[in-house]
Order: C-alpha cells, then structure tokens, then sequence
C-alpha cells in the first residue's frame, strides 16, 4: 500500500444543537455541543460517509495536524490519503462523545440553569447516549446513511450500538477490541479508579471547578491503573523488564525505582494535564453500564443488526478477550448477519489497534474495498408502469432528469426498460406503445452483488446505470457509475 502525503492543518468545529438531547435514564440534556472533525469530501450522493468513533478519552481530533501540535491525531496511521480510510475516497467524520471535556458538552461545561459548571449535576450517560448525540450531528450535516462505522475500545462499543439501534443507516460496521457488554473485571478496575478520585480531598464533591483546585492525584492514579490494563505483560517485560530508573541497586525504600514505576506516573501526570476528573467518572460509568443482551441473550440483542461487520480481536488484550468477541461473532452468525473475523497478532496489548498499523490496515482495506451494490446504490425507485404510452415516458424522463427508466407489470415486476435512445428510435418509427419500443431482456443486479461484478458488466454492455432488484425481481432502486466512481475508482 502506498502512503501519500498527510492530512495537513485540520480544525476542529462545533455543533450546537437547538433542541434538547432525551437520556437512557429520561433525563434532559439541553441543548449540548457536540465537537467534530472532517476529513476528505462528501461526495453527490452523499454516500462515502464513515463514522469513527473513538476510546475512553479520545477527542474529536483523529487525523492530521492542529496549530502547534506536537503529534497528529490519536489516527493518523489509518486515517489519510491513501490509508484504509483513505480521504481521497471516503468523508470521514469523528465527534467528540457526550459527557467528555474535549469540546462535546459534558460535567465541566457550564449548566445554563446555574451559569455554574454541571459537576455532579451533569446527568449520568450511555453509550446509547453518545450515539444519539452522533444521529444528532449526522441529521443536522444531512447524512441519511453510513457507508462505515469504526472503532475500538469503547469506539467499538459504539459501533455496535450503532448497529443496533441505526440498523438501516450502517451498511458495513468495524468493531476492534471491544466488548457488548462490560465484564465484572472490566467494571472492577473502573470502580477502583473512580474511588482513587473520589477519595482525593480536592474532588470537593465534583465542584473543585468552583474551589481553583483539582483532584490531579487521584486522576493520575485512575490513569496509572488504566493504562496497565491497556498493556500485555509481553509487552512491559519487552519495554521495561526489572530495569531499575536511574540506580544501578535497589534503595530498600518506597521511593520510584523501577523503569515501569516510573513510566506509569508520568503517563498519570501527564493526563491529568489534559483530562477532566468528572469527565473520567462519568465515561468510566457509561462504560461499567453498557449491555447490550436481551434476558442474557446476545443472539436476541442483535437481530436488529443488517450491517456487513468485521470483528477485530488483538491476541494479547487481556481486557477484551478474544473469546469475548469471538460470542459477538457466533451471535452474529446465528442470526445469519454477514460478519468476518480477524484475530491481530500483537504484543502490544489492548492498545494494538492505536499501534499496529501494518495488519490493521491490511485487515481495514481488505474489509472495506468489498463494497457491495448496496452500500452505494440509490433507493429511489423511479419506475413506469408497462400501460403507459410513450409521451408519458418522455414527460417523466425530461421532469426528473432521467435517461433509463425501469417498467414494471401489475406485480411491479420489471418486465423491461426504457431509455432516451428508445424514445428517439420511437419518433424515427411512429411506434405508439412502450411495448414496441423497450428493452425487454434488461440487465439487473441485486443489492448484495459486489461493485467489482457491477463495474465488469457495465463496462462489457457500455451502459452507465442498472435497475437494482429484490428476489421477486421487483425494483428497489438504482445503480450508476455517478454513484461508483466518487467511491470506488479512484
């Protein structure tokens, strides 16, 4: 694969929503802000459009390069032209989740009711949440559908809520190291790192915002306590094994000494740097909340799904276990839904999928560049019953801009089609009926054919657009190289 240039300068810019957001819970939000990046360009149809969707503490900044950064986005290895989701086909859209303090409204924004930040007052959120916040953005950029969703980590949480909730506006879904549901190992390290800011005596009860302080230490702590669970044990012995910091003999005392002791207190100091308190406690919790299985039934809880899914488990992540995502898989097989499964070799732990870029976007494109008829097509029908006569057909075509117009029989079965060439051989032959005019032996495909079948009999019959049928062969829309080629041939 062939990388080009980057993204460059990006911007990040911010929604404000005129009406208020409903809860999980039947709280009221009002009227959040929801922070967002662009990448790439819409194209007509407005059908190259994926969604990702980012981890715990994750921003809106996915991509490319802010004034005086000193690093890209938290993807910028996947993201980009050329990349598996490449910018030069695809309109990438990342939104900062609901209750975080990355510019999407959340406990350390100000409360319109007190013109105080929300603290505590903030009402508790889901994943489901977050999502409806996301439909939020999308309706008002005026996106009906989503060629791809993607994620990891609590990104893929969404994905699959996504998939459940939207299930006909998400026609491929990528679901990395993540879970439907939160294990009760998963929920104890959360609960410990909400109790280590609790117990900081500058928490104040979530209103340190008002008092000038900060719980920093009991944040670093939470971040020290996370971070070893985004690790492989295979990858601290590689990076740090026993090496003492600095020293060359233990100090028999309870000071820093070893490398890895060292690294996670950095790691903690440095987010408490960039993070909010509340904002931790509140994601930690949608985290420790998220369940998606009917009566414990995962199969039940995703009949919904219609999307093409990849599932991506990382060997080495021993907080969201291939096992655990292998049960999404089987669930998603029993209700015969479309789904691949990739297992990423890697040491690195849960945090592969921010690192391993070499696999990722092998598996990525792969998955992606499988693009079917429906992920593209246009499912407006225009269709001309066979009794019509021909200035009828002409009228329609010249109103709605038209040059193929599918006719169909009683049962709206197609039965052939007519084109403008038709209308003028119609003229050249004093013909009176569409009967004596159409073709009646029409190409046709299905909403599941693959585009690379498509683009081949296209170009073998010099045609530029086909009816899309159902097995009834009755017609569900339509399908033009104008639609394929802002997505697929670049």
């Amino acid at each position: 694969m062939t990388y080009k240039k980057s993204l460059g300068n990006v911007s990040t810019k911010y929604y404000k929503m005129k009406e208020d957001l409903q809860l999980d819970t039947g709280n009221i939000l009002e009227t959040p802000t929801i922070a967002y990046e662009t990448y790439g360009k819409l194209n007509n149809e407005k059908s190259n459009v994926i969604l990702v969707c980012h981890a715990l503490t994750g921003d809106a900044h996915a991509a490319g390069w802010h004034d005086g950064d000193k690093k890209p986005g938290w993807w910028n290895i996947i993201i980009g032209p050329g990349k598996p989701l490449d910018t030069n086909r695809y309109f990438i859209i990342c939104s900062n989740v609901l209750g975080s303090c990355k510019g999407t409204t959340g406990p350390c924004d100000i409360n319109p009711k007190t013109n105080k930040p929300y603290g505590l007052d903030f009402p508790i959120i889901t994943i489901n949440d977050m999502v409806k916040a996301q439909k939020k953005l999308l309706d008002y950029l005026d996106i009906k559908h989503l060629y791809a969703v993607v994620g990891g980590s609590m990104g893929g949480m969404q994905v699959l809520q996504w998939t459940i909730t939207y299930p006909d506006m998400v026609r491929n879904a990528i679901m990395i190291a993540s879970g439907a549901y939160s294990t009760p190992q998963q929920i104890a390290f959360n609960a410990v790192q909400r109790r280590s800011i609790i117990e900081d005596p500058n928490w104040k009860g979530g209103k340190y915002y008002e008092e000038g302080v900060s719980p920093e230490q009991g944040l670093s702590v939470a971040r020290m306590i996370a971070h070893i669970t985004y690790l492989s044990n295979e990858s601290m012995y590689e990076k740090f094994g026993r090496k003492l910091q600095d020293k060359n003999k233990f100090s028999y005392d309870f000071s820093t000494e070893f490398q890895v002791e060292s690294y996670l207190e950095h790691q903690g100091s440095t987010f408490t740097k960039k993070f909010d308190a509340n904002s931790y406690l509140y994601l930690t919790k949608a985290l420790d909340y998220f369940e998606v299985r009917k009566n414990t039934s995962l199969e039940e809880a995703l009949k919904p799904v219609k999307s093409r899914i990849l599932i991506m488990s990382i060997t080495s992540d021993w907080l969201y276990t291939h096992e655990h995502m292998e049960e999404i898989v089987m669930a998603l097989r029993a209700n015969n839904v479309e789904v691949s499964y990739s297992r990423l070799n890697s040491e690195y732990g849960h945090d592969a999928f921010l690192i391993e870029n070499g696999q990722m976007n092998y598996i990525i494109s792969n998955f992606l560049s499988k693009a079917r008829v429906k992920d593209v097509m246009s499912h407006t029908t225009l269709t001309l019953d066979y009794t019509a006569d021909i200035k009828e057909a002409a009228e329609l075509m010249m109103n709605c801009n038209k040059t193929h117009i599918p006719i169909v029989d009683d049962d709206k079965e197609i039965v052939g089609i007519i084109t403008a060439w038709d209308l003028s051989k119609a003229i050249a032959t004093n013909a009176n009926s569409i009967d004596d005019i159409m073709t009646k032996n029409v190409l046709t495909c299905t909403e599941y054919d693959s585009l690379h079948k498509v683009i081949r009999k296209m170009k073998e019959h010099n045609i530029s657009g086909l009816p899309v049928i159902d097995k009834n062969h009755k017609v569900i829309g339509s399908i033009t190289t104008a639609h394929i080629s802002n997505l697929y041939e670049k």
